[in-house]
């Protein structure tokens, strides 16, 4: 099985990373960010048409430049069920702390498991960072988009509206119990695998 073609770009002030998988006129965008022209500029120099949006979480640094997105390749938007109403929301988003998101895109829910051409996608609900927070996993490649719940060293804040420490705890514990050690795409920073954090990432050993 050839790797997944991934491309990564950092956006907006919150320093956001998008990544784009490229995949010919199927090609799929993790977490476009906050900054559509950029986003578009830096598709265009790679000559691709993107079809899917995926959304890990429904925060403003994640989903601002969707609309850019679905208007210039008219592409389907997918979000976990727990976050749907995030996305519309400037508050929950918190957007209205900087410049108030009024998205109109037409986002699909996502209980746990997608088919998007030859990948299968399992959201991996995660919650604590948002209620809908999830691990975005390309199950035949172990390889897991993690937005803002896990990071390199770190985990997401959950002092956001809709946030929870509890949830937050019971998610340490259940990426504790996986099994496969994905590679670790998280949506700041840099990349990791799931075993290095068990083995190094303090807030697995509090």
């Amino acid at each position: 099985m050839n790797k997944l073609n991934i491309k990564k770009i950092t956006l907006g002030q919150m320093g956001a990373n998008c990544y784009i998988i490229e995949n010919g006129d199927h090609s799929i965008v993790i977490d476009p960010g906050d900054n559509g022209l950029e986003l578009i500029q830096y598709i265009e120099s790679l000559q691709i048409q993107i079809q899917y949006i995926l959304l890990t979480h429904g925060h403003f640094d994640h989903i601002g430049a969707v609309d850019d997105l679905v208007n210039k390749y008219n592409c389907s938007v997918y979000i976990h069920e727990n976050d749907y109403d995030m996305f519309y929301d400037d508050k929950l988003n918190l957007s209205s702390y900087y410049k108030p998101l009024h998205l109109q895109s037409k986002v699909i829910k996502v209980s746990e498991h997608l088919q998007l051409e030859q990948f299968k996608i399992t959201f991996i609900h995660l919650p604590g960072h948002t209620k809908g927070s999830c691990f975005i996993v390309f199950d035949d490649y172990h390889i897991a988009f993690s937005g803002d719940v896990l990071f390199k060293g770190s985990i997401g804040r959950y002092d956001f509206p809709t946030s929870s420490i509890e949830d937050t705890k019971e998610t340490i514990k259940k990426m504790y119990q996986m099994k496969i050690n994905y590679t670790i795409y998280p949506g700041h920073g840099e990349n990791t695998t799931l075993n290095d954090e068990k083995l190094n990432n303090p807030f697995f050993n509090s």
